[in-house]
């Protein structure tokens, strides 16, 4: 039998009873929206995590005075490494290093025209902020002689308090443990910048030097040094000499090297952990309407028999009669996987419509729904064409 033949003679059974049809894919449909939904739910949830980190900079890493490992209750815990200019040094001289920004942070109460607000203030060190000068919106940037002057994140200039704050203007910033206060003048205000996982947003902190930091707390160590690599590529690599490097003089006490990218990696294991999980609820569904398809395609092969037994009468072989039991599974997956995957693209409008969310369906997704579809049909459909094929075409025709 050629296949132009066999593909006719399926289309023909698969159109002729449209109600059957539609009824025997609905479990497909239904089980291909629902692999589709979950994967597109799970891709949207991911973007929005993401997209709260900004463009993460997947070359940045920074050292920490405390070992994580030690937290978990996995290691020896040790006193906090006290981070000093020492180890900066000792940082910049470290293979694929770019840039080092060693920070002070604290939390302080910042008073500008009568309103108060809790903010994070950071003591930098202007000669290792070249990149970071650059960056300046108004005004200008940190210098070393610096003491009561500050330079203000963009969201702390303009949204953080009623009024927009510009340069020449005085903020008073107290510190909410000791009562101790300092009036600083503001040089300038820095351009919106991306955020972090690791050292948070920049667009709502409030940068002094080091010199000037010491008004607000007597902590002469750094809370954290932020490093650049070379390249995203040595990144891991870079990280790996840094704390080598720091092992020779942290011997005894905590610290931790973390890379941005440890996070982005921690990240998509879970959000890929949830799509294979949300994955697997719409699954059931497509269990469910394989075996609805088996069974109709079971009933379809009893309704008929003597149709098969003249098929095999006037030479079809079993190989024929398989194939075009087959042929029928196909088209009913492709028609399913089709029909489900435009269900899921609808309602992934509508759901980011009325929800917010940047929902849509990825060619990946779409591509996998219909797949699904059709290996659950053709699986289905085996043991019916399998079946069909055996029937004795002498014993068929006899059949009432």
């Amino acid at each position: 039998m050629k296949a132009s033949d066999v593909l006719e003679y399926a289309i023909t059974d698969f159109t002729s009873s449209k109600f059957k049809t539609m009824m025997s894919s609905l479990g497909i449909i239904i089980g291909v929206l629902a692999i589709v939904a979950m994967l597109t739910l799970g891709d949207g949830l991911y973007s929005g995590i993401s997209g709260q980190f900004g463009n993460l900079e997947l070359d940045t890493m920074v050292v920490l005075p405390m070992s994580l490992t030690a937290m978990s209750g996995q290691g020896v815990a040790h006193p906090p490494a006290k981070l000093t200019d020492r180890d900066v040094s000792l940082i910049l001289g470290t293979t694929g290093v770019k840039e080092v920004y060693p920070e002070i942070t604290v939390g302080a109460m910042a008073n500008f025209k009568g309103e108060n607000r809790t903010v994070a203030v950071s003591g930098v060190v202007p000669q290792y902020e070249g990149s970071v000068k650059a960056k300046i919106d108004k005004g200008r940037y940190l210098s070393a002689s610096d003491v009561n002057t500050v330079v203000l994140g963009s969201k702390i200039a303009n949204g953080t308090f009623s009024r927009e704050i510009r340069t020449g203007s005085y903020i008073t910033l107290t510190n909410p443990y000791t009562g101790v206060s300092q009036d600083y003048v503001v040089a300038g205000v820095m351009q919106e910048r991306n955020g972090s996982i690791l050292a948070g947003d920049p667009n709502t902190a409030i940068y002094m030097t080091k010199a000037g930091i010491k008004a607000l707390t007597t902590q002469d160590t750094y809370s954290y040094i932020a490093i650049r690599a070379d390249s995203v590529e040595d990144a891991t690599a870079v990280a790996d000499r840094v704390d080598n490097a720091l092992s020779s003089i942290h011997r005894n006490e905590d610290f931790s090297v973390l890379t941005q990218k440890m996070f982005v990696d921690a990240i998509s294991q879970v959000f890929s952990l949830i799509k294979t999980t949300l994955a697997g609820i719409g699954a059931v569904s497509l269990v469910v309407g394989a075996i609805g398809i088996a069974n109709v395609m079971m009933l379809t092969v009893r309704e008929r028999v003597k149709e098969i037994g003249l098929m095999k009468a006037i030479g079809a072989t079993r190989t024929d009669v398989r194939i075009i039991f087959l042929s029928e599974a196909v088209l009913l997956g492709l028609f399913s996987g089709i029909v489900g995957v435009l269900c899921s693209m609808l309602a992934a409008a509508i759901v980011s419509h009325f929800a917010g969310l940047g929902l849509a369906v990825s060619p990946t997704n779409a591509a996998l729904g219909i797949a699904f579809g059709l290996v659950t049909t053709i699986v289905a459909g085996v043991y019916p064409a399998n079946q069909a094929s055996r029937l004795d075409p002498i014993d068929a025709l006899r059949t009432e």
